[in-house]
C-alpha cells in the first residue's frame, strides 16, 4: 500500500512538473492599412509547445490564423496577418473600417492549453485595396 502511495505521489509530481507555465507581459495588434501586426512578449515560457494566433470579428467566434513555435522567455513575437480584408463601413465611402479581435491559444507539451485576453484593432482598408483583395481571393 505504501508503494502505491509513493508511486502515485511521484506520478503527481511528474505531472505537475510538466505543466504548462506561461505569463504574457502584453499582447497588442496594430493596423497599417494593408495588414495587422500582432505582437506579444511572454515573461515566463515553460513547457510551451506552440502559440496559436486566433482572430475574430465579433470576439466570440474564433478562427486559427497561424501557429508559432516558442523561442524562449523574454522573446518578443510578431506575426503579420496579411489575409485580413476590411468589410466594415467607415465614414469615408472610399474606406472600409472593421474591428478585429486577436488572442493567443497557448498549447503546452502535454496538449493542455490556456487563452490570453483578446485585444482589439480597427483595420482601415481602402475600397480599391479591398476590391483587389476580394478578386485575388476568388482565384485561390
Amino acid at each position: 500500500m505504501k508503494a502505491i502511495r509513493l508511486t502515485l505521489a511521484l506520478l503527481l509530481a511528474a505531472t505537475l512538473a510538466a505543466a504548462l507555465e506561461v505569463s504574457v507581459e502584453y499582447l497588442s495588434a496594430r493596423s497599417d492599412g494593408r495588414s495587422i501586426t500582432i505582437e506579444w512578449k511572454p515573461t515566463v515560457e515553460r513547457d510551451v509547445q506552440r502559440y496559436d494566433i486566433e482572430r475574430s470579428s465579433d470576439n466570440r467566434t474564433w478562427t486559427l490564423v497561424a501557429s508559432l513555435d516558442p523561442k524562449g522567455s523574454g522573446t518578443v513575437y510578431r506575426y503579420v496577418d496579411s489575409d485580413v480584408l476590411g468589410k466594415g463601413s467607415g465614414n469615408d465611402p472610399g474606406t472600409a473600417a472593421k474591428v478585429y479581435y486577436y488572442r493567443l491559444r497557448i498549447v503546452g507539451s502535454d496538449n493542455s492549453f490556456t487563452y490570453t485576453s483578446s485585444t482589439a484593432v480597427t483595420h482601415n482598408l481602402s475600397t480599391v485595396r479591398r476590391t483587389w483583395g476580394m478578386i485575388k481571393e476568388m482565384f485561390k
